[in-house]
């Protein structure tokens, strides 16, 4: 039976981005009482899921860029399992939704669909770029539909106004209940990025008896991005591309 098996061998190239999406969350955070668009507590579980994909999955990616439910994990080389999409494909996303609903505390089991993009490693900030700009939509949407709830709307009605209105008019829909979208939390407009950053530190041998450098990595959660498509965007992926080859 083992020839039925007939994508096991399939394989994705060197440079890949696996993206995964939480399947079906609304009942379980639902339940656990997240305050809506947008709650710290949820976001630090899912930061912290992916700090312990980094620490504790034996899978080493070149970063991670999330924002809500969403992780897209960027594979700059040495993809894991020998670049089969099956392992990948399935491996990865039970990690993350297992880390997440321990670190939720949830007693409702999470789960997240995932996808595989082929990409050139010179479109990773392309990519990165196309992702922080969904983020940003997903926030003007996200603040929209809730405060069309909060001004007593039920969910389909918020649904359906929602699709009739331009960004403009969402913007003016918050300004109205006092909000300004552009002085949000940069974590709800720009995203967070997990990645290791090598150092050296000065170390001792305790047998020959002499000093030497020694090269650590350390994890880092940046919640204060800036826009990808900016210098500064880009000069910070290009530095942790290049990190990571080192």
């Amino acid at each position: 039976m083992k020839n039925r098996e007939l994508f096991s061998q399939l394989k994705v190239a060197s440079t890949a981005v696996l993206r995964v999406d939480g399947r079906g969350f609304s009942k379980a955070l639902h339940k656990l009482e997240f305050k809506k668009p947008y709650d710290i507590l949820f976001a630090e579980g899912m930061v912290r899921s992916t700090h312990d994909f980094f620490s504790k999955s034996g899978i080493n990616p070149t970063l991670a860029y999330l924002f809500s439910d969403e992780i897209n994990l960027v594979f700059g080389q040495d993809l894991p399992f020998n670049g089969r999409l099956e392992k990948i494909d399935s491996v990865i996303p039970s990690f993350i939704a297992s880390a997440l609903t321990i670190n939720l505390e949830s007693a409702q089991p999470l789960s997240f669909d995932s996808r595989v993009s082929i990409i050139d490693r010179n479109d990773i900030t392309e990519y990165l770029n196309w992702r922080q700009n969904e983020c940003w939509r997903n926030l003007i949407s996200s603040y929209g539909y809730y405060l069309l709830r909060e001004d007593g709307m039920n969910a389909k009605e918020a649904a359906e106004k929602l699709k009739g209105m331009k960004s403009e008019q969402l913007h003016q829909l918050a300004w109205e209940h006092g909000i300004n979208l552009a002085e949000t939390p940069a974590w709800q407009r720009r995203g967070v990025m997990v990645y290791k950053q090598t150092f050296e530190k000065q170390g001792h041998n305790p047998l020959t008896g002499e000093d030497s450098k020694v090269c650590r990595s350390k994890i880092i959660e940046d919640w204060e991005l800036p826009l990808f498509k900016s210098d500064e965007g880009e000069q910070l992926i290009n530095s942790i591309i290049h990190d990571s080859k080192t």
